[in-house]
């Protein structure tokens, strides 16, 4: 089985053409005619509005995989800047990620979720994939593209889980959001996350709208969880077969063939002698403005908190280094969470910095405010 043709990149991209193009993407196995098929690579897409905990659960899952098993993760944010897949490549070892920044993965005919996709799976061979959308992305679409028929002998589509903080489910302009209902509708596992934090009515809604649910699809499970703690058991679909870790041995040596095509899933590095480059992106009627700054900068961990905290943005996002270690950082409804996540002389990473809001941000003030953190690495 070949890859058909990479389609056009036609820029254009509206609601009722994503993902419907007849392209397919696929990947041939070599030798299928003299040889038994391969096991195909399990792939969960984990879905979840802006600020759910996406990034916490899959970091969870990372760590609590099987033992022998090789997993991967495609990850798409919203902005230019990709801040999710620089925490999650500080797993190391044993976890490959691949970023597709910049909107949504379904957009542009669905080419750059293919190219990424392709790309993981001829190279890294994985047996699970995990897929993390945009919180403002379209998993309904990436569904349909992996359901076409040039995947299926590859692909083994599991649960899709779809992540809810139960404190938006009163509030309107999350309920009545084209996109956040698009990934409800679509999850075969919905989870109430940062149950912690949460009120006895929020909690109530979350179990009217699993009622809800589940008259459309009874098979719909449910879980409360804490800090993304979600059972890796949670993603297997009920009827998948077993063994399927003992069987990737094979898998992990068959050459895996795919046309030369375009990689437009390059991260962003900044040039030679760069100190830091802003990167503006907009849609689906939010603004985000990142940067990507070079690693000689060093950040004051207490001034970077109180300017984070003075910031009135739906979002913010940053992986930094700190005068206490590598950190990462989620402002969200006015609640700052940090994780450390080690030495910066020991652990690969990239200063990111990523802001979210309805409204335009001014660049000139906030590129300011963060320059005023710094201990040392300010370009003269």
């Amino acid at each position: 089985m070949a890859l058909p043709d990479t389609p056009a990149t036609d820029q254009s991209c509206s609601a009722s053409d994503k993902g419907d193009s007849g392209t397919t993407g696929s990947v041939s196995r070599a030798g299928t005619a003299s040889r038994p098929p391969l096991p195909q690579v399990r792939v969960s897409v984990i879905t979840g509005f802006l600020g759910t905990g996406k990034t916490t659960t899959i970091l969870n899952l990372l760590q609590h995989r099987p033992a022998g098993e090789k997993w991967a993760v495609l990850v798409n944010e919203f902005g230019e800047v990709g801040v999710d897949g620089t925490i999650l490549k500080t797993l190391g070892d044993g976890v490959v990620v691949r970023e597709v920044p910049g909107g949504c993965l379904c957009c542009v005919s669905g080419l750059p979720f293919q190219i990424g996709m392709n790309s993981l799976i001829s190279r890294e061979k994985p047996d699970v994939l995990l897929i993390e959308p945009t919180g403002l992305g379209h998993p309904r679409q990436i569904l349909k593209i992996l359901s076409q028929s040039g995947y299926q002998d590859v692909l083994k589509v599991a649960n899709t889980v779809t992540l809810v903080d139960p404190r938006h489910l009163s509030q309107p302009k999350y309920r009545q959001h084209e996109i956040y209902a698009d990934q409800i509708a679509v999850a075969d596992v919905l989870v109430a996350n940062k149950i912690d934090v949460c009120q006895p009515e929020d909690l109530r809604l979350f179990d009217a709208l699993v009622a809800e649910r589940q008259l459309e699809n009874p098979q719909l499970q449910a879980v409360r969880i804490t800090q993304g703690q979600l059972s890796p058991d949670l993603l297997i679909a009920a009827g998948a077969e077993a063994g399927a870790s003992e069987a990737s041995v094979t898998a992990s040596n068959t050459t895996l063939r795919l046309p030369p095509v375009l990689d437009l899933t390059q991260p962003l590095q900044l040039e030679a002698g760069e100190s830091f480059r802003a990167l503006p992106h907009q849609g689906d009627g939010y603004h985000a403005l990142g940067w990507l700054i070079a690693q000689p900068w060093l950040f004051s961990l207490a001034a970077l908190r109180n300017w984070l905290y003075s910031l009135e943005i739906e979002r913010a996002k940053a992986v930094l280094a700190t005068d206490a270690g590598v950190v990462a950082f989620n402002l969200r409804e006015g609640t700052l969470t940090e994780q450390l996540l080690g030495d910066a002389s020991v652990i690969a990473f990239e200063n990111r910095l990523e802001l979210i809001d309805l409204d335009v941000l001014p660049q000139a003030a906030l590129e300011a405010g963060w320059q005023a953190c710094a201990l040392s690495g300010m370009a003269s």
